[in-house]
């Protein structure tokens, strides 16, 4: 077997990996090791300052769920609630 055959094999059972479902875990970025789910956060969205709840981690950014003080505007009914921003433009909010 070849060196081309190898790696043609491998890019096939990758690609057959990710067909069947199994992908690679999230692992959040150095910024995001603090803001772990359910983690309280403040960010800015559209020149507008929103609070809310960390929801689930993604490598560069984290789904957040709005804070009820913000469910009745139009941006958080927009996103139906939940928005993804980076790790770099949220603040931890200490209660």
């Amino acid at each position: 077997m070849t060196q081309t055959d190898k790696s043609r094999e491998e890019a096939k059972k990758k690609r057959n990996a990710r067909m069947r479902g199994e992908a690679k875990p999230i692992v959040p970025n150095a910024h995001g090791k603090s803001f772990v789910q359910g983690t309280h956060v403040e960010f800015v969205f559209h020149r507008h300052k929103y609070t809310g709840k960390v929801a689930k981690q993604l490598n560069n950014s984290a789904i957040v769920v709005f804070d009820p003080r913000f469910s009745h505007t139009m941006t958080a009914a927009e996103l139906k609630q939940k928005v993804v921003i980076s790790y770099t433009k949220m603040r931890k909010i200490t209660e």
